[in-house]
């Protein structure tokens, strides 16, 4: 088998695009979902991209192109689980853990060499509730670990994440979650700066015909270590949740407003949701 690793952004699409066609045609195994549920199971599906307030248990594969202004590119392979359960008729309960791989390639005048690796973890827990029709609420508590293989791919830091969002089906085909998230660092390794930042979003998603989405994320962060800087970026995304399996594919573009070291971010995922199956009728 062939090892297909990107050192560019072109590499990069031709590593990743045979492998979302080689599973949109099929190659995982097909379980049929009753076609009473499938509907609205592929909706749940795509609205949970963008809504923290939907609970659903899932594995992810993400792949994240990172560019920045002083020429260095980062790609980061980040590995998710989330287990789901529900509390009551209207409260779920769920742990995560996110795994990345990171890939660094400097530019020449750095005189740094290229750096792999794995990076620092994330574990996670959380709730949701069900409120009444169309409306959610939910939130949880996060751990960024400074655990990555190498110094140079850690951010040296111990930071605790807590979010909170309300999620609102404004039709049936148009669904706001806006979410507050503060995030500051408990604990700082190799003189690396304290951090604690507020970051206000408003993400949307759109059900289109056929079990596709269009997910639009507006972001606004506060670093509050940093000056109260404030940095504004606007992410684009489309999905796609194939036929008959619990899979979805989704690619999203996210660009800075206002300059910033970034250029912009180009993230590929690919996400299985776990679900009851009845037979085939």
């Amino acid at each position: 088998m062939r090892v297909c690793f990107p050192t560019s952004l072109n590499s990069l699409g031709r590593c990743l695009f045979p492998s979302l066609s080689l599973i949109a045609a099929g190659v995982l195994p097909a379980a049929e979902v009753a076609t009473d549920s499938d509907a609205a199971a592929a909706e749940e599906q795509l609205k949970q991209l963008n809504d923290r307030t939907i609970i659903g248990s899932y594995t992810s594969l993400d792949t994240e192109w990172d560019e920045f202004k002083h020429g260095t590119k980062k790609a980061t392979w980040t590995a998710t689980g989330l287990w789901g359960w529900p509390l009551s008729d209207r409260q779920d309960w769920a742990v995560r853990l996110k795994l990345p791989v990171v890939y660094e390639r400097r530019n020449e005048e750095s005189g740094h060499a290229d750096i792999g690796g794995l990076g620092d973890i994330e574990v996670g827990t959380g709730t949701a509730f069900r409120l009444k029709q169309g409306w959610r609420t939910g939130g949880g508590i996060e751990l960024h670990a400074d655990t990555a293989s190498s110094p140079a791919l850690r951010e040296g830091v111990w930071r605790l994440h807590t979010l909170w969002a309300v999620g609102h089906d404004i039709t049936k085909w148009l669904t706001l979650a806006p979410t507050v998230e503060y995030s500051q660092s408990v604990a700082e390794e190799h003189d690396v700066a304290s951090q604690r930042y507020l970051e206000l979003s408003l993400p949307s998603t759109v059900i289109l015909p056929y079990d596709w989405s269009v997910g639009t994320k507006y972001k606004a962060k506060v670093d509050f270590e940093g000056g109260d800087h404030w940095i504004h970026t606007v992410d684009v995304g489309i999905a796609k949740r194939i036929s008959n399996i619990p899979l979805v594919l989704s690619a999203t573009l996210e660009k800075s407003l206002n300059g910033g070291a970034k250029k912009f971010q180009i993230s590929f995922t690919i996400t299985y949701y776990f679900e009851r199956y009845r037979s085939p009728r």
